[in-house]
């Protein structure tokens, strides 16, 4: 009887978790055999443009885990981490893309899920670093800066970008 008592809460553990696990649908099923590397970037874009940003961060993270040495990934990472609110992780991610060799500066200029790490004095230093941004003039929180896109005037809050003329 000993035995028994022992081997039934593990058995019913086992169960629970057996039966848990039918709730996945067979696409979940599918996706979960072919594991992190079946995320792609489009997927992480196609689940920022519906609003999921929570699985937009879990299909970038798998994707880093899978691909750390592709830059695109990382900035996929870092538009779903700023589509969160997660402003540090976005600029980490954002950092590991331009180390990995990131240099679209049109491309992340132009990032709608970035745009609340523009006004940051770390995405500013980020891009300067990385030679991504030529600040012209600079007077406390005020900057006026080259950029692929054009001349970006910043002044507190407010940033305005010049496009280049033609």
């Amino acid at each position: 009887m000993k035995f028994y008592n022992r081997q039934l809460p593990l058995a019913v553990l086992t169960c629970v978790l057996l039966v848990s696990g039918c709730n996945f649908t067979e696409k979940e099923a599918e996706d979960a055999k072919s594991g992190p590397s079946a995320a792609k970037v489009g997927q992480v874009q196609a689940a920022l443009d519906q609003e999921s940003f929570g699985q937009a961060v879990t299909l970038a993270d798998q994707l880093t885990a899978s691909n750390p040495e592709d830059a695109n990934v990382w900035l996929a990472a870092a538009e779903a981490k700023a589509a969160t609110g997660s402003w540090l992780a976005a600029l980490a991610a954002l950092e590991t893309a331009l180390g990995k060799g990131m240099r679209d500066a049109a491309r992340i200029n132009d990032s709608q899920y970035l745009e609340p790490l523009r006004s940051s004095g770390e995405y500013r230093a980020l891009l300067q670093r990385f030679r991504l941004l030529d600040t012209t003039a600079r007077a406390g929180d005020t900057s006026i800066d080259e950029t692929p896109a054009g001349t970006v005037v910043r002044a507190g809050d407010v940033s305005v970008t010049l496009p280049h003329s033609k």
